[in-house]
């Protein structure tokens, strides 16, 4: 499913882009009931100093977590070739921090090759990109756990939730967008989002702000998507009808991969005061 807000022309070839640059991050644990799946979304980032996979910290934390059971199998990046790239998790983390909610890893040219996966690049010049600009086009992408079907251990199709919208806010803590259904249009997918729609495993994808020129539009890498819509009825928890995805700005990642820590330790600091 890929809705799409229209009002400006924010185009399919946008939403596919986003598409392109983000897989599902899974993993598989086989007990005497069958086999259980667990995924989030990571995608691949090219910042002219080296090119490294991008994911939320919760998500390898749990990955990590249930590669300790003795169920557990393998953890995989899903293809667009539809063939799955195996991977030991363990041996390719850069830098992750819990807070700060983001994980680097390394991943190889022929990886990426091999799952059919495009590095996302953008219009900056210098690392990292400027922030982006509140109300401005923005797309979004990841693989709702909800909507994969296993048919065999080698044969897993994940469903992508791709977007475009407006960015809702953007400061040095996180950056967010809110859904509003009424100017959503589909322009992919046969089936209709549904007002329970499940969000989870959303978390470790993209926001990629649109950057229109005089001459030339194009984007910028601005955000981790953290956490989607709070589904939940507990009106303590949610709100209805407010829905937001939420995201760390992608300044919080150096060059090489490491986090700058210190940035968002800095800015913890100033909150608080």
């Amino acid at each position: 499913m890929l809705p799409i807000d229209a009002e400006k022309g924010l185009g399919k070839a946008e939403i596919e882009f986003a598409a392109s640059v983000t897989a599902p991050l899974f993993w598989v644990l086989r007990d005497c009931l069958g086999e259980i799946i667990k995924s989030g979304s990571v995608f691949f980032l090219d910042t002219g100093t080296a090119v490294f996979a991008v994911t939320a910290c919760h998500v390898v934390e749990q990955c990590f977590a249930d590669s300790k059971l003795p169920t557990f199998v393998q953890t995989m990046i899903g293809g667009r070739t539809g063939r799955p790239v195996p991977l030991h998790l363990g041996d390719r983390i850069i830098d992750a921090h819990h807070d700060l909610d983001i994980a680097t890893f390394r991943v190889t040219p022929e990886e990426l090759k091999l799952a059919g996966h495009t590095p996302l690049t953008g219009f900056q010049k210098p690392w990292p990109p400027r922030f982006p600009e509140v109300n401005g086009g923005i797309t979004y992408c990841g693989f709702p756990g909800h909507s994969r079907r296993v048919r065999s251990f080698h044969e897993i199709i994940f469903g992508i939730f791709s977007a475009a919208s407006y960015l809702t806010s953007a400061n040095e803590q996180s950056i967010s967008v809110q859904i509003e259904r009424e100017r959503l249009v589909q322009v992919h997918g046969d089936r209709v989002m549904s007002e329970d729609y499940d969000f989870g495993g959303i978390s470790g994808g993209p926001l990629i702000a649109i950057v229109q020129t005089p001459t030339i539009r194009s984007w910028i890498p601005a955000g981790v998507i953290i956490q989607g819509p709070n589904r939940t009825g507990d009106s303590s928890q949610s709100i209805h009808g407010f829905e937001v995805i939420k995201g760390r700005p992608v300044q919080y990642i150096l060059a090489d991969g490491h986090l700058d820590v210190t940035r968002w330790e800095m800015n913890n600091i100033h909150r608080d005061r």
